[in-house]
Protein backbone atom coordinates (compact mmCIF):
# COMPACT_ATOMS: atom_id res chain seq x y z
CA UNK A 1 0.00 0.00 0.00
CA UNK A 2 0.82 3.61 -1.08
CA UNK A 3 -0.01 6.77 0.63
CA UNK A 4 0.45 10.21 -0.21
CA UNK A 5 -1.20 13.30 1.62
CA UNK A 6 -4.71 13.31 0.51
CA UNK A 7 -4.90 9.45 -0.60
CA UNK A 8 -4.57 5.66 -0.04
CA UNK A 9 -3.31 3.47 -3.24
CA UNK A 10 -4.00 -0.61 -2.77
CA UNK A 11 -3.90 -4.11 -5.04
CA UNK A 12 -7.05 -4.46 -5.62
CA UNK A 13 -8.54 -7.30 -4.35
CA UNK A 14 -11.19 -10.28 -4.95
CA UNK A 15 -13.78 -7.68 -3.78
CA UNK A 16 -12.88 -5.37 -5.97
CA UNK A 17 -14.18 -8.01 -8.79
CA UNK A 18 -17.65 -7.85 -7.32
CA UNK A 19 -18.18 -4.20 -6.76
CA UNK A 20 -15.77 -2.58 -9.17
CA UNK A 21 -15.34 1.00 -8.87
CA UNK A 22 -18.39 2.59 -10.61
CA UNK A 23 -16.06 5.05 -12.91
CA UNK A 24 -15.28 2.01 -14.84
CA UNK A 25 -19.12 2.03 -16.07
CA UNK A 26 -18.48 6.07 -16.72
CA UNK A 27 -18.09 6.38 -20.87
CA UNK A 28 -16.70 9.53 -20.47
CA UNK A 29 -13.78 8.58 -18.23
CA UNK A 30 -13.63 5.51 -20.00
CA UNK A 31 -12.84 7.10 -23.88
CA UNK A 32 -9.80 7.97 -22.81
CA UNK A 33 -8.95 3.89 -22.13
CA UNK A 34 -10.49 1.87 -25.03
CA UNK A 35 -14.20 2.34 -24.06
CA UNK A 36 -16.01 0.22 -21.82
CA UNK A 37 -15.89 -3.15 -20.66
CA UNK A 38 -17.64 -5.37 -18.55
CA UNK A 39 -16.28 -3.54 -15.13
CA UNK A 40 -15.91 -6.81 -13.39
CA UNK A 41 -13.66 -8.54 -15.80
CA UNK A 42 -11.34 -5.06 -16.08
CA UNK A 43 -10.92 -5.34 -12.37
CA UNK A 44 -10.27 -9.12 -12.64
CA UNK A 45 -7.50 -8.21 -15.44
CA UNK A 46 -5.90 -5.35 -13.27
CA UNK A 47 -5.94 -8.71 -10.16
CA UNK A 48 -4.63 -11.20 -13.05
CA UNK A 49 -1.70 -8.99 -14.35
CA UNK A 50 -0.10 -8.25 -10.24
CA UNK A 51 0.73 -12.24 -11.34
CA UNK A 52 2.03 -11.85 -15.11
CA UNK A 53 4.08 -8.23 -14.07
CA UNK A 54 6.00 -7.06 -11.99
CA UNK A 55 3.71 -4.68 -10.79
CA UNK A 56 0.28 -3.48 -11.75
CA UNK A 57 -2.88 -1.36 -10.93
CA UNK A 58 -3.52 0.18 -7.40
CA UNK A 59 -7.10 1.77 -6.51
CA UNK A 60 -6.60 4.98 -5.16
CA UNK A 61 -9.39 5.99 -2.23
CA UNK A 62 -9.95 8.60 0.59
CA UNK A 63 -9.19 7.67 3.64
CA UNK A 64 -12.87 8.17 4.46
CA UNK A 65 -13.52 4.45 4.55
CA UNK A 66 -13.04 3.78 0.85
CA UNK A 67 -14.32 6.22 -1.81
CA UNK A 68 -12.36 5.24 -4.79
CA UNK A 69 -11.24 7.92 -6.53
CA UNK A 70 -9.43 6.34 -9.38
CA UNK A 71 -6.93 3.99 -10.90
CA UNK A 72 -2.78 4.21 -11.05
CA UNK A 73 -0.09 2.00 -12.13
CA UNK A 74 2.41 0.73 -14.62
CA UNK A 75 1.35 -1.47 -18.33
CA UNK A 76 4.32 -2.82 -19.80
CA UNK A 77 4.66 -2.36 -24.16
CA UNK A 78 6.87 -3.67 -26.81
CA UNK A 79 7.82 -0.41 -28.14
CA UNK A 80 7.84 -2.19 -31.72
CA UNK A 81 4.66 -3.63 -31.75
CA UNK A 82 2.96 -1.02 -28.54
CA UNK A 83 1.14 -4.43 -27.60
CA UNK A 84 0.64 -5.39 -23.75
CA UNK A 85 4.23 -7.34 -23.21
CA UNK A 86 5.84 -9.03 -20.05
CA UNK A 87 9.45 -9.93 -22.20
CA UNK A 88 12.12 -8.06 -20.42
CA UNK A 89 13.38 -5.66 -22.12
CA UNK A 90 9.33 -4.36 -22.60
CA UNK A 91 8.68 -0.44 -22.21
CA UNK A 92 7.26 0.68 -18.54
CA UNK A 93 4.24 3.15 -18.95
CA UNK A 94 2.65 4.84 -16.28
CA UNK A 95 -1.03 5.31 -16.25
CA UNK A 96 -4.30 7.12 -14.44
CA UNK A 97 -7.71 7.22 -14.63
CA UNK A 98 -9.75 9.10 -12.00
CA UNK A 99 -13.99 9.18 -11.51
CA UNK A 100 -15.17 12.72 -12.97
CA UNK A 101 -16.65 13.37 -10.25
CA UNK A 102 -12.72 13.97 -8.47
CA UNK A 103 -11.57 15.56 -11.99
CA UNK A 104 -9.85 19.18 -11.58
CA UNK A 105 -8.90 17.96 -7.87
CA UNK A 106 -5.21 17.26 -8.30
CA UNK A 107 -5.65 13.81 -7.38
CA UNK A 108 -4.18 12.45 -10.56
CA UNK A 109 -1.00 14.22 -10.14
CA UNK A 110 -0.72 13.50 -6.82
CA UNK A 111 -1.23 9.64 -7.34
CA UNK A 112 0.67 9.30 -10.18
CA UNK A 113 3.75 10.90 -8.97
CA UNK A 114 3.78 8.58 -5.95
CA UNK A 115 3.30 5.63 -8.41
CA UNK A 116 6.35 7.19 -10.40
CA UNK A 117 8.24 7.29 -7.10
CA UNK A 118 7.46 3.77 -5.81
CA UNK A 119 7.91 1.72 -9.03
CA UNK A 120 11.46 4.09 -9.71
CA UNK A 121 12.35 7.37 -12.16
CA UNK A 122 15.41 5.16 -13.57
CA UNK A 123 12.99 2.56 -14.78
CA UNK A 124 12.88 4.77 -17.98
CA UNK A 125 8.53 5.69 -17.62
CA UNK A 126 6.56 6.89 -20.83
CA UNK A 127 2.84 7.75 -20.60
CA UNK A 128 0.38 7.10 -23.39
CA UNK A 129 -1.85 10.08 -23.80
CA UNK A 130 -4.74 10.37 -26.52
CA UNK A 131 -3.60 13.74 -28.29
CA UNK A 132 -7.57 15.31 -27.69
CA UNK A 133 -6.84 14.07 -24.07
CA UNK A 134 -5.48 17.34 -22.72
CA UNK A 135 -6.40 16.45 -19.16
CA UNK A 136 -4.11 13.43 -18.95
CA UNK A 137 -1.58 15.61 -21.07
CA UNK A 138 -1.49 18.46 -18.02
CA UNK A 139 -1.20 15.66 -15.84
CA UNK A 140 1.77 14.61 -17.09
CA UNK A 141 3.30 18.06 -18.16
CA UNK A 142 3.05 18.72 -14.01
CA UNK A 143 4.96 15.01 -13.58
CA UNK A 144 7.57 16.74 -15.61
CA UNK A 145 6.95 14.50 -18.62
CA UNK A 146 7.69 15.94 -22.03
CA UNK A 147 6.03 14.91 -25.12
CA UNK A 148 8.60 12.74 -28.24
CA UNK A 149 6.92 11.00 -31.04
CA UNK A 150 3.34 9.41 -31.80
CA UNK A 151 2.77 6.08 -31.80
CA UNK A 152 -0.45 3.46 -32.84
CA UNK A 153 -1.43 1.28 -30.26
CA UNK A 154 -3.54 -1.69 -32.22
CA UNK A 155 -6.50 -1.09 -30.10
CA UNK A 156 -6.38 2.68 -29.50
CA UNK A 157 -5.14 4.40 -32.46
CA UNK A 158 -2.99 7.07 -31.94
CA UNK A 159 -1.16 8.34 -28.96
CA UNK A 160 1.55 10.60 -27.73
CA UNK A 161 4.74 9.22 -25.97
CA UNK A 162 5.00 11.21 -23.07
CA UNK A 163 8.52 10.58 -21.69
CA UNK A 164 9.53 10.85 -17.60
CA UNK A 165 12.61 12.68 -16.40
CA UNK A 166 15.25 9.64 -14.60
Amino acid sequence: MLTTERLLLRKPTAADVEQPPAFLSDPEVMRWLGGIDDPRVVVQRWLDDWDRFPVGKLLAELPDGGTVVGRFGINFFDPTTWERSADADAQPELGWAVAREHWGKGFATEAAAAVRDWFGADAGLISLIAPDNLRSQRVAERLGARPTETVELPDGGPHLVWVHPR
